[in-house]
């Protein structure tokens, strides 16, 4: 919001109904379509459930503000009969059974009904495979090592060593993915051999395993002495010293992604397996089944290319020893110019493992005495090879999904050994999440470079997911993690999540509740505050559209060479943001791109000013030649410390391309070198490059998001902190109308306060903690006539009337135009007034007396005449005495004011300001039972017009609750396929009752419109 120096109310200087040239309006803001809208992922318990119900919550997603679901036929997340007991028989109702494809069918008929767009998962549970006969090409492969050691004088005359299975933390699938399941025949591919020249101690840093040093001269390959497939006889060449032998063995992990029926008598039946996805083989493995057994249903294909939106994948779930794909190993030595063989006792170390922290085997291998040991230059070559193998995974289902006329999303690379910005530019709507990102915005900068880079409107987050108890989750804190993941880089929020709200079995009130407890949150209409959520999802499309339009500006590129990948801050500094730097990453792949194009000295579409290295060792020969390209075409660059030295493959050969290529960038009057990052800012500043946004505020972080349109440019600015910030903006614009785009209401007004000064514009902005605004530069626009440089005093705002300029003001104030004229208000009806006596209604929201009917029902608690607001849990219910801290539910809170009349006769229009407490969870307003504008959470108030004076009207303000304290009350009564909810969470026993309720003070500050002359 805008400033002046009003010390109290809003202050904010932009016309509140001042009308947009209709010319100059861009259309779409107030009401986005579908498209721009947030989603839910909606939770499908299995195709058992009632599709009739199934379309009453698409009904109840587009009533209540989403442009779309994703649909995941969530199935426990994957676990059935083998853990619990009572289900349906998946057999019969699991992934592409007739019965899964009727209701599939149903879905997208609901989605087109509504005219909401539906997301699909390419399979059960994650997507990260379908039901297959076990043990065939296309299903996940995974690398396993045998090892015997050689002692001093010994030899070896036996079978050769047989593969081991990895630990047993793999091997379990950590308590939450599905274990890798022990059958067929692993065939062996290499047996090898070195010379032992130390062992170390295990540490955290080999996740456990003890560290075993090899002598890489003394490397054997034995494979030509195996007999019959499977015996050797051998001696070592030096049996004064310890060998050790190794095998390698191909395998299929064999790893479900889904649980099957109890009695499956087809493989369909039987569940879904994980698929190989490092090669085009396991994705075609996947569309050959949607081919054959769900799009061959003609009414499904036909909706599916109108209004399926994405095929998606959910990030990866999946485990290996070591994750391999068959000719793997041959596509190496194309890639990389040699043999893998020698190197592959180096791969397997928890630093190629699910998330890079768990031990494969007891010991881990390096060189030498490598102080690299677990993470040595072949594990780059290696992950590199990998990656190429998914990114064919990836490109199969773009084009599949483009055959069919939809889409193609996924949450890419991460988790697994891979190059996560070297993949993002390959998806139409490339996927990150809050959860597993850490909620960091330098992570979601990572993430969004890429695909800012290659001009993606569309950049998604899976957002919502808090490991808290379920229905705990308020609003505030939802809208605080989509503000901070906007400003991050993300421009679709698909929301953690819907499940499907009918009846499940063995499952109670308040309903199907996904990760048994463990994650936020339930959005649906079994909530209170589902009422009042299209408010908050109109809020956050208005966002998204806003972010989606034109093409991302932002200043800075840092570089970023990450494999694997770990959501962590990369620049650990704050001394770029807080002056209005933005900036993202971008990886080697992506410079060497096509994308990565120079023009006018800048880089790319999002036109980055200044490419940066912050201690950077790895970069590619093909990077860094292109980089020698752009400094010569004019790109800044700055090295922090030491220009990268190391590439892959590390040759010979190689490594002098590189040495070239750095020693000429050093040579480039473009590269500059600095020897630490708060040296940074000083030297941009002499380079005389500044921020698109410069800001200067009270506290920080201010975060700011640009976007140009061609006709608009827009400025999102998200105050990220606990404390409010006022800002002086300095944007770098000339010949441009500023407007304020009210993403609550919808509206786009004139900002009325503002100067220019070479091609600069200058704007104040007050912003409350967790606080955004919009801010629109339109071109080719006509400027209101009358404008502010300077105000003081009690101003709210503005308005207009007669073709005038009409300020509202709740006190004196002056105001100094753009023509230097100042003017003096002084209005007669002022004032605060306390709103003391109330009338309360309490909704408290429960099961039925069957709670397995998943049905809610009210009691009414009311409280007359009530003149101190106080939390639910010091009432007492006046049916039957018990304190209300248990409930959960709607309050209703009435009273009546009386419109102030204006002294003197003043014919100024009257208007007031009522101001709420903050807000717990979700809260509306409503005059004479006409309901009022939406309330923004972080500023609770809103401006009463049209008021009478001397009329009294009545005055209601309706706030919901989350269902915690009914659920807490009732943890052991509730139920999620027989598994007790207060057993399943201890936070229910642990964590106290919330304090709901409207608190005081609620106030409404009186005062009048009057006219101001320019």
């Amino acid at each position: 919001m805008l400033f002046g120096t009003s010390p109290v109310l809003l202050a904010i200087l932009y016309a509140g109904l001042l009308p947009i040239p209709t010319n100059a309006q861009p259309k779409g803001f107030e009401n986005p379509t579908p498209e721009f809208r947030p989603k839910f992922r909606y939770w499908l318990p299995d195709a058992s459930v009632s599709s009739a119900i199934v379309a009453d919550d698409f009904e109840d997603a587009k009533d209540a503000g989403a442009g779309g679901l994703e649909l995941l036929p969530f199935y426990l997340y994957g676990m059935g009969y083998t853990k619990y007991s009572g289900l349906p028989d998946w057999s019969k109702y699991g992934f592409g059974t007739p019965a899964f494809v009727s209701l599939f069918k149903d879905a997208l008929k609901a989605a087109e009904k509504n005219g909401i767009l539906m997301d699909f998962a390419l399979g059960a549970n994650q997507g990260q495979g379908i039901p297959a006969e076990v043990s065939t090409p296309g299903l996940a492969v995974e690398l396993l090592m045998g090892n015997t050691t050689i002692t001093p004088k010994g030899s070896f005359s036996a079978p050769v060593p047989q593969a081991r299975q990895p630990s047993a933390s793999i091997l379990s699938g950590l308590n939450f993915m599905h274990p890798l399941e022990q059958f067929g025949t692993p065939n062996l591919t290499a047996v090898i051999a070195y010379q032992v020249l130390s062992e170390g101690a295990s540490s955290a840093a080999t996740a456990g395993s003890k560290p075993i040093f090899l002598n890489q001269s003394s490397y054997i390959d034995l494979m030509p002495l195996v007999k019959d497939g499977w015996s050797l006889q051998w001696t070592p060449p030096d049996t004064t010293k310890t060998w050790k032998m190794f095998s390698f063995w191909e395998a299929y992990t064999n790893q479900r992604s889904c649980d099957g029926g109890p009695n499956a008598t087809t493989w369909i039946g039987n569940g879904s397996w994980t698929v190989d996805h490092f090669s085009k083989t396991g994705a075609a493995k996947v569309t050959e089944f949607w081919d054959t057994f769900i799009r061959s249903d003609q009414d499904v294909a036909k909706l599916l290319s109108s209004v399926g939106k994405y095929a998606w994948e959910d990030s990866m779930e999946m485990l290996s020893a070591l994750y391999w794909t068959p000719g793997l190993s041959n596509r190496f030595n194309a890639t990389h110019g040699y043999d893998l063989t020698p190197y592959l006792p180096l791969l397997f170390s928890s630093s190629n493992t699910w998330n890079g922290a768990l031990p494969v085997y007891g010991e881990v291998y390096g060189f030498n005495n490598d102080s690299t040991i677990g993470n040595s230059i072949y594990q780059l070559d290696y992950r590199d090879v990998l990656n190429d193998g998914y990114r064919d995974y990836l490109s199969h289902f773009a084009n599949w999904s483009h055959s069919i006329g939809a889409e193609y999303s996924a949450q890419p690379a991460y988790n697994l050994p891979l190059q996560m910005l070297s993949d993002i530019p390959l998806l139409d709507a490339p996927e990150g999440e809050s959860l597993g990102f850490s909620r960091l915005t330098d992570a979601y900068r990572q993430f969004a470079g890429p695909a800012h880079l290659t001009n993606k409107k569309v950049i998604s987050t899976e957002l919502g997911a808090v490991n808290i108890p379920p229905y705990s989750l308020h609003i505030p804190d939802l809208l605080q993690q989509i503000k901070r993941s906007l400003a991050g880089g993300f421009t679709m929020h698909v929301l953690h999540g819907f499940p499907y709200s009918g009846p499940y079995s063995n499952t109670t009130w308040p309903g199907y509740t996904t990760f048994f407890y463990e994650f936020t949150d339930m959005w649906n209409k079994i909530q209170p505050a589902w009422q009042h959520m299209k408010d908050y999802l109109d809020y956050v499309g208005r966002n998204q559209w806003a972010l989606q339009q034109g093409s991302p500006k932002v200043d800075l590129a840092f570089y970023l060479f990450a494999s694997p990948w770990s959501p962590k801050t990369q620049y650990n500094s704050t001394n770029l943001q807080n002056i209005g730097f933005t900036y993202d990453y971008l990886g080697p792949d992506n410079l060497a791109s096509s994308d990565a194009f120079v023009k006018d000295g800048t880089l790319g579409v999002p036109s980055y000013k200044v490419l940066i290295f912050n201690n950077q060792t790895v970069i590619t020969v093909k990077a860094a030649e292109a980089l020698v390209n752009k400094a010569s075409a004019g790109l800044p660059i700055i090295f922090i410390g030491s220009a990268p030295s190391q590439t892959y493959p590390a040759t010979a050969s190689t490594q002098s391309s590189l040495a070239s290529a750095v020693s000429k960038l050093l040579a480039s009057p473009m590269v500059h070198q600095v020897k630490t990052i708060n040296d940074v800012p000083m030297l941009l500043s002499k380079m005389s490059i500044k921020p698109h946004i410069s800001l200067d505020c009270s506290s920080n972080p201010v975060l700011p998001v640009h976007r140009s349109a061609g006709d608009v440019d827009y400025i999102y600015l998200f105050n990220d902190q606990a404390v409010s910030a006022k800002c002086n903006a300095s944007i770098s614009a000339s010949g441009v109308t500023p407007y304020i785009y009210n993403s609550w209401t919808g509206s786009q007004t004139p900002l009325l306060q503002y100067s220019t000064s070479n091609s600069t514009i200058n704007i104040p902005i007050a912003l409350r903690s967790n606080e955004t605004t919009i801010i629109a530069l339109h071109h080719n626009t006509t400027s209101p006539r009358c404008t502010f440089t300077a105000t003081s005093g009690s101003l709210h705002s503005f308005d207009t009337a007669n073709n005038g300029t009409v300020a509202l003001v709740t006190g004196p104030a002056a105001l100094t135009s753009s023509t230097g004229r100042i003017s003096q208000l002084t209005p007669t009806v002022i004032g605060v007034q306390n709103l003391t006596t109330w009338d309360i209604v309490i909704e408290d929201w429960h099961s039925s007396d069957n709670r397995l009917l998943v049905q809610t029902e009210i009691i009414d608690h009311r409280f007359i005449d009530t003149t101190t607001l106080v939390p639910w849990t010091q009432l007492v219910s006046a049916i039957d005495g018990s304190s209300l801290e248990r409930v959960s539910g709607v309050g209703h809170y009435l009273t009546d004011i009386t419109v102030p009349t204006a002294v003197s006769n003043s014919s100024n229009p009257v208007f007031g300001i009522l101001s709420l407490p903050m807000i717990q969870h979700t809260a509306r307003v409503y005059i004479d039972g006409n309901v009022q504008a939406p309330i923004d959470p972080v500023r609770p108030e809103i401006l009463l017009e049209g008021l009478v004076p001397g009329t009294t009207y009545q005055l209601r303000v309706e706030i919901t609750t989350t269902l915690f304290n009914r659920i807490k009350a009732e943890a052991n009564l509730t139920w999620i396929v027989g598994q007790v909810a207060g057993q399943l969470q201890p936070a229910y026993a642990t964590l106290p009752y919330e304090k709901y309720g409207l608190l005081d003070p609620v106030t409404i500050t009186w005062g009048e419109k009057m006219a101001v002359s320019c």
